[in-house]
């Protein structure tokens, strides 16, 4: 008998804990809004780009930063520019006298590719791991070497000089005219 009266307080229990457990679980469950989770991206700074402009008759762009070695005791070359970049890559612009019949001749035995310059022909090969991009303007050999001159590449422009103006205004009537002369 004494196993009854524990036995049937100790089922009611569970019976009733049981149905109070079913009841609150078949009720329409709260929905527990997720917390806003913000990841901020970090956004490219975009890097300011200057402009080189060289009396040999050119300009590229070129990122800011970047060392510039234009070799002034060179006096074989039109142009001879050295530049050190941010990221410590670097490229060789060379101007000089062309002594090849063509730019195939230029590429010799190296597979390359056709391409163009500031809307001129070119030649692009692959070298000891750099990028040479040349042009022949002129009777003059421009090549472009390096690990990343693309941003030069896109940026170049040849520029000619253009010619002086001279205007000469005389006065018929007498003597004392004036001569105007326009650089």
């Amino acid at each position: 008998m004494f196993s009854k009266r524990i036995f049937i307080p100790v089922v009611t229990l569970l019976l009733i804990g049981a149905s109070v457990t079913y009841l609150f679980s078949k009720r329409e469950p709260r929905k527990q809004e997720a917390p806003e989770i913000t990841t901020t991206t970090p956004t490219a700074t975009p890097i300011k780009m200057l402009t080189w402009i060289d009396e040999a008759g050119f300009s590229f762009k070129y990122p800011e930063g970047t060392s510039i070695d234009y070799h002034p005791d060179d006096k074989k070359n039109y142009a001879n520019i050295t530049l050190v970049f941010p990221s410590n890559k670097t490229a060789q612009i060379i101007m000089t006298d062309n002594t090849n019949k063509n730019l195939d001749a230029w590429a010799g035995e190296n597979s390359a590719l056709d391409t163009t310059l500031d809307g001129r022909p070119a030649k692009k090969i692959f070298k000891d791991g750099q990028e040479i991009i040349a042009c022949i303007d002129n009777d003059v050999l421009v090549t472009i070497a390096g690990n990343d001159a693309s941003d030069i590449i896109k940026s170049w422009t040849f520029i000619y000089p253009t010619p002086t103006i001279i205007a000469k205004s005389t006065n018929t009537d007498n003597d004392t005219g004036s001569i105007l002369e326009e650089y």
